[in-house]
């Protein structure tokens, strides 16, 4: 909206071309117009001017500059090497440059998502029960087991007797060879 409103921001462009001496003619006059009464872009015209004077001449005051056979074979090679991007020595690091150019702008949302997934596992591997063996100790089943009989025997003392009951037994699993015997007996 501000460009709108401003004439001279709209004139910049074509105080510019002026300057470099290819603003068409159609538009000149109107340019010309609007110099003769700003005298802001008056000074911007001279600074422009005195910049694209010495480089539109430049091709004049300087000789001609040929490259060595060196840099001309190497231009060739790459000129012929631009077409195949699995030839190009460059391209593990091109494809690296694209990926830094995909997630470094973005690397604050990554490390915040990283953290909280360590944070994540972090807790889970805390709150986890340490596996279970499976093997529970025989003579710590007893002892566990005599403990529960004298305080049944405790609560139920007038009653029946729970000492004659008989001690859980440990599972143990038969190896294969007396499971086949005995089957076959």
């Amino acid at each position: 909206m501000k460009r709108f409103f401003n004439s001279c921001g709209r004139q910049r462009e074509n105080i510019s071309l002026l300057a470099a001496g290819v603003l068409p003619e159609q538009e000149k006059t109107q340019v010309q117009n609007h110099l003769r009464e700003c005298p802001a872009c008056r000074q911007y015209y001279e600074e422009i001017k005195s910049v694209a004077v010495p480089l539109g001449n430049w091709a004049e005051s300087r000789p001609e500059i040929q490259p060595d056979t060196a840099a001309q074979r190497r231009w060739a090679k790459a000129i012929e090497m631009a077409g195949r991007p699995e030839a190009v020595p460059g391209f593990v690091p091109a494809i690296r440059g694209r990926m830094r150019e995909i997630f470094w702008p973005w690397r604050h949302v990554w490390a915040g998502l990283a953290t909280v997934w360590i944070l994540l596992i972090a807790i889970n591997l805390a709150e986890r029960d340490p596996a279970p063996t499976g093997k529970v100790s025989t003579a710590l089943a007893t002892v566990s087991f005599r403990e529960e009989q004298k305080v049944l025997n405790e609560l139920f003392a007038d009653r029946v007797l729970v000492e004659a009951a008989e001690p859980p037994k440990v599972f143990s699993p038969r190896p294969r060879t007396e499971k086949f015997q005995s089957e076959t007996v």
